[in-house]
């Protein structure tokens, strides 16, 4: 879906406020924007950086950065590269197991925008090798097959960074079982704010461990549906909800350090009961 959908749809759910954080990438950020000012919903400009921590991703998430920042552009910019020789490298090693797509096919899916997996998964549907999104990462794109190629990534303290440098805030993002509170105590050295502590990943005593440590380490919490657009048959969007309180706190704590909070669109608290 594009961004304007998302925040369309985000107003039939009900929502007060939704960032929309695509992976290494902030094209849609204006888009978002501009959408959420027309529909009365808060947008909260939103990013995830791809990084990895002892051979296990770990995602970065960062609110209310300033998105012209020259260094976060950079980086972008650089990532937007290497994904697109990623999606090369990946149709090569498909094509050399007869599965025939084409890269300027999936640059069409993408509409412009950074490559990721899902796009070649949609070429593959439309080429008939698979039936779901799904069965084209099990048998064909996913982690351990044969046309895998890893992305780039950036080390956990310097996504942090990247996030800090651009006046944002860094929350490490649903921190799985792999991750304890001694590894996230590492990460607060290097400036981290907070965790995602809601998510369709994380059960409940999951959630409760995450938002004791999060207390116990005075880190701000997050969380958010993880909505791909329904991509995967499935629309998380307003089934994993988070309190407005989070967003209140964040806000707060971003002004107390930089000043002042970004412009966001909408008025949300008009709706957010």
């Amino acid at each position: 879906m594009k961004p304007a959908e998302m925040v369309e749809r985000a107003k039939i759910e009900g929502l007060a406020a939704i960032s929309i954080v695509d992976h290494d990438s902030i094209d849609g950020l204006g888009e978002a924007l501009e959408a959420g000012r027309g529909a009365g919903v808060e947008v909260v400009p939103g990013v995830e950086l791809s990084s990895q921590y002892n051979g296990k991703d770990v995602h970065i998430l960062g609110y209310y950065f300033n998105p012209r920042c020259r260094n976060l552009a950079d980086y972008l910019k650089i990532f937007r590269e290497e994904r697109h020789k990623r999606a090369e490298k990946m149709i090569r090693n498909l094509n050399n197991s007869g599965v025939k797509i084409l890269i300027e096919d999936v640059e069409v899916r993408a509409r412009g925008k950074c490559i990721g997996r899902p796009h070649l998964a949609e070429e593959l549907m439309h080429r008939g090798y698979v039936g779901t999104i799904q069965e084209a990462f099990q048998k064909y794109i996913g982690y351990g097959s044969n046309a895998y190629e890893e992305k780039y990534r950036l080390p956990p303290e310097e996504a942090i960074r990247l996030i800090t440098g651009a006046r944002g805030l860094a929350f490490l993002a649903h921190p799985g079982a792999g991750i304890g509170e001694t590894v996230i105590t590492n990460f607060i050295k290097s400036g981290l704010d907070g965790i995602e502590v809601v998510h369709p990943f994380l059960h409940a005593e999951r959630q409760r461990l995450l938002k004791s440590i999060a207390h116990r380490l005075g880190l701000l919490m997050s969380g958010g549906s993880d909505c791909h657009g329904g991509r995967d048959g499935n629309f998380y969007m307003g089934r994993y909800m988070v309190p407005y309180a989070y967003l209140e706190a964040i806000r707060k704590a971003h002004r107390e350090r930089w000043g002042r909070t970004p412009a966001t669109s909408g008025q949300a608290e008009m709706i957010a009961d």
